[in-house]
C-alpha cells in the first residue's frame, strides 16, 4: 500500500511542476486541424490560459503567428472557433502594434483581468509556410566594434583639441571615414583638414569622449548627471537626433531628483540657452509639485523670476493659499529679498481664496505683514469683500471682474477641496463633500461628490456608467446634491506616480476624465508629460474648483 501511495504523490508533484523551458508570455495553438491554426493560449504564472475576443484583430493575430514561426495571420477569429478552452482567461482587450514578440507585450487589461467566458476565446489561422530564408545577423556587434576602434586611439587621421577658456584640456584622435558616414558628425567636422577644436564648459569635459564615441557607434547611455552636457554638445555641433533625444529625456529625468535641484538647474540652463521648450517643462513640473518644492531645501534657491512665473499660474498644486503665502514669507525672509520684489510676489497671492479665519491670523504669524502692512491690509480688505458681499453687488458697484486670477482657485490638495483613490484599491469608489464655493457666503452649504476609478469597460457597467470601448481607464466624478446656479466647476485630476510626484493633471469633460498612458506603452492613448517608471499611476486625486458664473463664463 505504501509504494502505491508514493506513486500517487510522485504523480501529483510531477503534474504541478512547470513544463520544461516554458516561460511567462509563451504562446501555443490548441485544438486546430493543423499546426497553423487553433485557439490561442498563453502561459502565465505556471499555467496556460486563453485570450478573450474583445478587440481581437489581424494585427494581434499576426503577433501570435510570427512568434510561432509563421509569416503572418490570415484570419483572426472569435467565438471559440476551435472550441472553448479551459482554465483562466489570461488577457482581454488586447491591442498590439504588430511589432511585439508576444501578446504579453501588447496593451491589455492586464493578466487575468477579464469578465469573458470561454465561448469568447480568440483563435487564429496562420499562413501555412514557415520562413524560407534564414538570416545570420551579427550587426548588433557593430556598435561595440566601432567603439573599440575609437577607444584604441590608433590609426587616426583627425585630431580633436578640447579647450576650456582657451586652455587645452583634452586631446582625442578620430577617423574621418567612420565619422563621414554619420550625418550627426557633420557639424563637428565642418572644414577640410585634420584638426578640429571644440570649445566646451569645464563641467562638460568628462562627457566629450562619450559624445565622440556616440558619433562612432550611434548609441549612448544618458544619465541624470550627463544629460545637460550632452544636450549642450549636441546643440553646439548639430547632432540633432541626440539633441532631440536629450530634450525628451529631461521630462523623464527631472522627476528622478526629489531634491528639485535638477529642474532648477535645468531651468537656469534653459534661460541661458534660450530654450523655451525645456523652460516650460521645468516650470510645469515645479508647478504641479509646488507643495513638495516648498518643503525642500532647494526652495530657498528658487530665483525671483521663476517664483513670479509659478505664482501667476492657476494650475499650481498646493495644499492651500495660506500654505503658499507662508512659503513665500519664508523664502523672502531667508533670502533678504528687496521690498519691491516681495511686493511683486504678494500681488500674485490670491487672498480671496483664504477663509476669513486665515486672513485674520496673518497679522500674528506672517513676518512680512508689518513690513508691507499697507499692501497686506488692502489685499485682506479685498478678500473680505469677496467673502461677505454677493458677487452681483461687487460687479455692479465696484466693477469687479471676478474672472481675474485673484478670484480663481488653484489646485488645492487639502481635504477641504480634494479626495483621492488608489489605483490598486479593491474599492475604487469615494464619496465626499466640499464647500459650494470658497466665499464665506456659502459656508453653511456643501456639495456631495462621488468619485470612482474605472479601469475596464466592465467596471463602467458595474457602476452604471455608459462608456465606449476606448474610454477606460478613466475617472468618473458626479455631483449628487444641489449647488447654486451661480456657481460652476472646473475640476481637475492629479495623477500621482509612486506617491512621489505629480506626473500629469487632466481635465474632466462632463463627468469623465480619460487617464493617459503612464509610460507611453499604449499607442492609442496620449502619454503623461512626466512618465512613471513603474508604468502605472499609484493614486488619482480629484481637486474641486468652483467659480462664479458671470456673463463671460458658462462652465458647470
Amino acid at each position: 500500500m505504501a509504494p502505491l501511495r508514493l506513486v500517487w504523490m510522485w504523480l501529483l508533484v510531477a503534474g504541478t511542476q512547470e513544463p520544461t523551458g516554458v516561460k511567462d508570455g509563451d504562446m501555443r495553438l490548441a485544438d486546430g486541424g493543423s499546426a497553423n491554426e487553433g485557439r490561442v493560449e498563453i502561459y502565465y504564472s505556471s499555467q496556460w490560459g486563453t485570450v478573450c475576443e474583445n478587440m481581437w484583430d489581424l494585427t494581434d493575430a499576426s503577433v501570435v503567428c510570427r512568434a510561432l514561426g509563421f509569416r503572418n495571420a490570415t484570419e483572426a477569429l472569435g467565438g471559440a472557433a476551435f472550441g472553448p478552452g479551459h482554465g483562466p482567461i489570461m488577457l482581454d482587450e488586447v491591442r498590439c502594434t504588430g511589432t511585439e514578440p508576444s501578446l504579453a507585450n501588447c496593451s491589455s487589461l492586464g493578466w487575468m483581468r477579464s469578465n469573458c467566458r470561454h465561448d469568447e476565446d480568440a483563435s487564429v489561422i496562420c499562413t501555412n509556410e514557415t520562413r524560407g530564408v534564414y538570416t545570420l545577423d551579427l550587426s548588433g556587434e557593430l556598435p561595440a566594434a566601432l567603439e573599440q576602434i575609437f577607444e584604441s586611439q590608433k590609426g587616426c587621421d583627425l585630431f580633436i583639441r578640447v579647450k576650456v577658456r582657451e586652455e587645452d584640456e583634452l586631446a582625442i584622435c578620430a577617423h574621418k571615414l567612420i565619422l563621414s558616414t554619420n550625418p550627426e558628425a557633420h557639424g563637428l567636422w565642418k572644414e577640410p583638414g585634420s584638426r578640429v577644436t571644440m570649445e566646451v564648459d569645464a563641467e562638460c569635459v568628462p562627457t566629450v569622449k562619450d559624445f565622440i564615441r556616440y558619433l562612432y557607434s550611434r548609441r549612448i547611455d544618458v544619465s541624470l548627471s550627463s544629460v545637460k552636457c550632452l544636450h549642450k554638445l549636441a546643440s553646439a555641433y548639430q547632432a540633432e537626433q541626440l539633441q532631440s533625444y536629450c530634450g525628451h529625456l529631461f521630462a523623464i529625468l527631472i522627476p528622478q531628483d526629489p531634491s528639485f535641484r535638477t529642474p532648477l538647474e535645468l531651468y537656469a540652463y534653459a534661460l541661458a540657452t534660450r530654450d523655451p521648450v525645456l523652460e516650460e517643462i521645468c516650470v510645469q513640473f515645479l508647478a504641479w509639485n509646488f507643495g513638495a518644492l516648498t518643503q525642500a531645501e532647494a526652495w530657498l534657491s528658487v530665483p525671483p523670476g521663476l517664483l513670479q512665473d509659478l505664482l501667476s499660474r492657476t494650475e499650481l498644486v498646493v495644499p492651500s493659499e495660506l500654505v503658499l503665502l507662508r512659503a513665500v514669507d519664508k523664502w523672502s525672509r531667508e533670502r533678504s529679498t528687496s521690498h519691491k520684489e516681495v511686493e511683486g510676489l504678494v500681488e500674485k497671492v490670491r487672498f480671496p481664496m483664504m477663509p476669513p479665519r486665515d486672513l485674520f491670523s496673518l497679522q500674528f504669524n506672517l513676518s512680512l505683514y508689518w513690513s508691507h502692512e499697507a499692501l497686506l491690509q488692502k489685499k485682506i480688505l479685498q478678500a473680505l469683500e469677496f467673502h461677505t458681499v454677493p458677487f452681483e453687488l461687487l460687479a455692479q458697484y465696484w466693477g469687479l471682474n471676478l474672472t481675474e486670477d485673484a478670484y480663481q482657485p488653484r489646485l488645492y490638495t487639502s481635504p477641504t477641496w480634494s479626495e483621492s483613490v488608489m489605483s490598486s484599491s479593491y474599492s475604487p469608489y469615494r464619496s465626499f463633500q466640499t464647500p459650494q464655493h470658497p466665499s464665506f457666503l456659502f459656508q453653511a452649504s456643501s456639495v456631495s461628490w462621488s468619485l470612482v476609478y474605472l479601469p475596464t469597460l466592465q467596471s463602467c457597467w458595474n457602476y452604471g456608467f455608459s462608456c465606449s470601448s476606448d474610454d477606460p481607464p478613466l475617472l468618473a466624478l458626479s455631483k449628487s446634491s444641489y449647488s447654486s446656479p451661480t456657481i460652476g466647476y472646473e475640476n481637475r485630476a492629479l495623477l500621482h506616480c509612486e506617491g512621489s510626484f505629480v506626473a500629469d493633471v487632466i481635465d474632466f469633460k462632463g463627468w469623465k476624465a480619460l487617464i493617459p498612458s503612464a509610460l507611453g506603452t499604449n499607442s492609442s492613448r496620449s502619454t503623461s508629460l512626466f512618465p512613471c517608471p513603474a508604468g502605472f499611476f499609484s493614486r488619482f486625486q480629484v481637486v474641486i474648483r468652483p467659480f462664479y458664473l458671470t456673463n463671460s463664463t458658462g462652465m458647470d
